[in-house]
């Protein structure tokens, strides 16, 4: 998502206790997007900001958009079909922890990256910021 990082602070803070994460869609030493729950609706999450100069205060910052009902149907057929052909590792429990290794086997995976490779990535960048969180 495209959002000036300096912007995201002119939208509430959410505390982290208040986002509960279902789903990541992209990962890199930890969640970078994906699907979580707030305010009892599903939300797309996206990393704006991550500090990494600091070793002290490092953190990444999220913005918490709102989708519309295709939308969120979208990205739950997508996250269906991942987990009927991929796994659920992408998957967050109830303590937020991932289910590791829970891959299916690679022969399989074709059925859903087939697919994905030809979806159009769709731009969330002009839906409602409803706040942000760190972690």
């Amino acid at each position: 998502m495209e959002l000036e990082p300096t912007i995201i602070e002119t939208y509430p803070q959410i505390p982290r206790s208040e986002v509960k994460l279902l789903w990541h869609c992209e990962f890199r030493d930890g969640p970078l997007s994906g699907m979580l729950r707030y305010a009892g609706e599903m939300c797309w999450y996206a990393m704006i900001i991550e500090n990494e100069n600091d070793g002290e205060s490092w953190y990444r910052r999220f913005a918490v958009i709102h989708l519309t009902p295709d939308q969120l149907a979208d990205e739950q057929y997508w996250h269906d079909l991942f987990r009927q052909h991929v796994g659920t590792h992408t998957d967050y429990g109830v303590d937020e922890r991932r289910t590791l290794g829970a891959v299916l086997p690679k022969a399989g995976w074709h059925q859903f990256y087939n697919k994905y490779n030809e979806r159009i990535k769709t731009d969330y960048s002009t839906r409602p910021v409803l706040g942000w969180f760190e972690v």
